[in-house]
Order: structure tokens, then sequence, then C-alpha cells
């Protein structure tokens, strides 16, 4: 098994737990709705689990979707530049992204190590466990980007934006 379908197994499996995560959420939501609405039964563990769930779904469908390259982009300047330009700018892109996202990690471990004596008060279950899905969404994430930057400074076409197939604008 190559490193690019590791890579893919690995984004695979985010995106599957992801939308599990999305699918518990409904269930918890939908539970509270009918516990207060219908039966007038508190439901005080609900917005606290739908929080953890929340984050937990958001930032690793992010980590997935920033390995398939699904992320907000203006690419109004990339449209203009020619393959050799296009390639260089495309490593400054991704170099200044991984910076950002290793800054992030590193305050969300901190964030981590700082919040493991503080718990939330229905449950009782530690913060860290709240960080723990920035810690490794944002390591998915610097994962992913490291291998595109590989494939962009190899000289890969495939990691190269592909504007020729596309109208002008893209919604």
């Amino acid at each position: 098994m190559g490193f690019a379908q590791l890579e893919a197994g690995f984004a695979r499996i985010l995106e599957l737990i992801s939308m599990a995560l999305m699918m518990a959420l409904v269930a918890v939501i939908t539970y509270a709705v009918l516990g207060r609405q219908v039966f007038h039964l508190p439901v005080a563990w609900s917005e606290e689990v739908g929080a953890g769930l929340l984050a937990w779904m958001v930032l690793l469908g992010s980590a997935a979707a920033w390995y398939h390259r699904r992320h907000l982009v203006i690419d109004v300047v990339l449209r203009r530049l020619n393959r050799r330009w296009l390639r260089g700018f495309c490593i400054f892109i991704e170099i200044a992204g991984l910076l950002l996202l290793v800054v992030a990690f590193w305050g969300s471990q901190s964030m981590m190590r700082v919040s493991v004596h503080n718990s939330t008060t229905a449950l009782g279950v530690s913060y860290s466990f709240l960080y723990l899905a920035l810690v490794i969404g944002l390591g998915a994430m610097i994962l992913f980007s490291i291998a595109q930057l590989l494939r962009l400074i190899r000289g890969d076409e495939a990691a190269l934006p592909n504007y020729e197939s596309e109208g002008e604008w893209n919604t």
C-alpha cells in the first residue's frame, strides 16, 4: 500500500467518523427536543453532548475536507497565473497555511494541558477531551498539508489546481 492510498484511507476514516458523529448529533438533538417539548422532561446533558459531538464532527470533517482541497479559496489571482508561477504561488500558500496550522496546533495542545482538571457541569467530562478534537483535526490537516507541499515541490502536476476544465467562476 502506497502513501497516497494510506493518506486517502485516513481521510476516508475521518469522513466516516464525522458522518457518524453527525448522525449522533441529530439523534441527541431530536431526543432533547422530544424530551422537553413532548414529554416535559429536562435533558440537562444534551447541550454538552451536542457541543462535544459538533466540535469533533467539524474538526474531523474539516481535516477530511483539507485532504480533498475543499475549503473555501479565493482563487482570482491563481486563475491568472501560468503553470510555472502557479506552482510557486501554491507552494507559498501551502507553507503559509502550514504555519498557521502549526501555530493553532501548538495552541490547542497548550489549551488541552491547561484544562485537564476542568470538567463540564452536567457530565463531568474533562475539557481536554474537547480540545483533543482540535489536536487531532489540526494534526491531520498538518499531515495532509505536508503531503501536498511535498507533491508540489516534487513537481506533481496533479497537485496543482486545474482551472482549464472549469468555467471562469466556480461556485
